[in-house]
């Protein structure tokens, strides 16, 4: 009886230790599960490696910042031109739009150009030096004509730009002192119409005596050479002095 007793005992405690150690290994499951779980969540996610065949930059977050023109190329890699035209422009309202500076929208994009071989008066007479510069090149006897001229230049330009189709030449080459594309732009010349010329605006400027001369070695890109055109800019200039246009009206002024 006793035997039988002391048997009971031991079965007794060994399922109560045994379903203790099955409590206890309950709970350290869970804990370690939840501990997981919270890791998981807290933990930033696994970056993603592009699919074989794609750029890392397809890849990259969009920075916002437009992509740098470039002529165009051939299968080789080579650029097609010298000069990229660009036809469907038009012209976009900007208060830093002066004389022989412009905002222009294309299907490259929208940026700002300004004229090769040419250089008109700032809309507001320009920085002392180049002011001074401005007024000796054109024999005044002060700066006092200077904004009035840049005025004339701005609206004679804007004024054309608007009002006719006109296209857009550049090699996509910046010009630091202008932040700005350096360019030639064509207009229909209302002076040789009907037959459709087309004039370089840089040529109407000097006509008309709203811009100096700025030496330049690029070439035309109708093949003309940078020192033909310079000569015929030297044409237009006197043509331009002796009909007094311009600035040449207000000589020693």
């Amino acid at each position: 009886m006793i035997q039988d007793k002391s048997t009971r005992f031991t079965l007794f405690a060994t399922g109560i230790l045994l379903l203790a150690l099955f409590f206890v290994g309950w709970i350290l499951t869970r804990t370690a599960t939840a501990r997981r779980e919270t890791a998981t969540q807290s933990a930033p996610p696994a970056p993603v490696t592009p699919p074989s065949g794609t750029s890392q930059a397809a890849t990259e977050p969009d920075t916002g910042a437009p992509p740098q023109p470039s002529l165009p190329l051939n299968a080789e890699g080579q650029p097609l031109a010298d000069y990229q035209v660009l036809t469907e422009v038009t012209l976009v309202d900007d208060p830093g739009n002066d004389g022989d500076t412009f905002l222009v929208r294309s299907p490259e994009g929208t940026h700002r150009f300004c004229l090769y071989f040419v250089d008109t008066v700032e809309t507001d007479g320009g920085q002392p030096e180049a002011a001074r510069a401005m007024a000796g090149y054109f024999n005044f006897d002060s700066e006092e004509p200077l904004r009035a001229l840049g005025l004339e230049a701005r609206d004679f330009s804007v004024g054309l730009l608007r009002a006719n189709r006109f296209r857009v030449v550049t090699r996509w080459e910046k010009n630091p002192d202008e932040d700005a594309y350096q360019a030639f732009i064509y207009l229909r010349d209302p002076d040789k119409s009907p037959d459709g010329s087309l004039t370089n605006l840089a040529q109407w400027l000097v006509r008309y005596g709203l811009a100096r001369i700025v030496p330049c070695d690029r070439d035309q890109p109708g093949g003309e050479t940078a020192a033909g055109f310079q000569k015929l800019l030297l044409e237009e200039e006197a043509r331009s002095k002796s009909e007094a246009h311009g600035a040449w009206s207000r000589k020693g002024a």
